[in-house]
């Protein structure tokens, strides 16, 4: 029984390595992927992110504003996240 588990923990083990090594040398990262890119597509890529973070700094100053205000956080009026986008 005790080898068993042996097995079972050495076997298990083998694979996944073998996985995660397969992962880390097929999956390309980010500045390998930015290289193959049609330039184009870069450029609305690059958008794209530069709109998500206005998108998500906007968020987060309206995070910083409800946490100094003495309204919970609920009861916000939606005009204002209105006129943040």
């Amino acid at each position: 029984m005790v080898q068993n588990v042996g097995k079972v923990i050495v076997y298990a083990s083998t694979i996944m390595a073998t996985g995660y090594g397969l992962m880390v040398f097929t999956v390309p990262d980010e500045a390998e992927m930015r290289r193959r890119l049609d330039p184009t597509l870069l450029k609305e890529a690059d958008r794209m992110k530069a709109q998500n973070m206005e998108r998500q700094q906007a968020l987060f100053d309206q995070m910083r504003q409800a946490a100094a205000s003495d309204k919970p956080i609920w009861n916000l009026d939606e005009l204002t996240i209105e006129k943040k986008e």
